[in-house]
């Protein structure tokens, strides 16, 4: 399916050392609409927003980092102009996103294959406790050890965001 529109990608970045930040933060903003009258066949509109900070604390220079993430779609128009394709859908899970999860797995799924479907809504807030890295024979101080906490999902319609996450709240309240 062809996808075609205008797209505003905003970027900023005051981290000290982008693969191993100890202080500043790392924002990102893409707002797309995808519409016909741009040669698209599938008609929606998408918001993906994330912010991530940086903390340097202590002596020994121990960093807080955390990351949330917050997008959606809509679609829009008739029979399949309201499609959205795969590759276009949101999805969690991975390296950077849901470490619990493989790449993009966090989520809708199709019910037939297990293959992940992705979805029109995504929520992912990530904590990351950092210690200096230790010093270890063979490899020096070249490897380092992560306390993390991610949570989040990325949600077959933008509407089951905010639900899921009172719903987790009380949960665990």
């Amino acid at each position: 399916m062809r996808v075609g529109g205008p797209g505003i990608t905003d970027i900023r970045d005051t981290r000290d050392v982008p693969l191993d930040a100890h202080h500043g933060s790392f924002n990102t903003g893409e707002i797309f609409l995808a519409d016909g009258k741009f040669g698209s066949q599938a008609n929606f509109a998408r918001i993906d927003l994330s912010n991530a900070t940086y903390y340097d604390f202590g002596p020994r220079h121990w960093v807080f980092a955390r990351q949330t993430r917050y997008g959606q779609e809509r679609s829009f128009g008739n029979g399949d102009e309201q499609l959205i394709p795969l590759p276009e859908r949101l999805y969690a899970g991975g390296a950077t996103s849901h470490r619990g999860f493989p790449i993009n797995s966090a989520g809708p799924r199709d019910p037939q294959t297990g293959y992940p479907v992705g979805g029109a809504g995504v929520f992912v807030n990530t904590f990351e406790l950092r210690p200096p890295p230790p010093t270890l024979r063979w490899v020096g101080s070249d490897l380092s050890f992560v306390l993390f906490h991610d949570m989040g999902n990325a949600f077959q319609k933008s509407s089951q965001i905010w639900p899921s996450a009172t719903q987790i709240a009380t949960a665990s309240g």
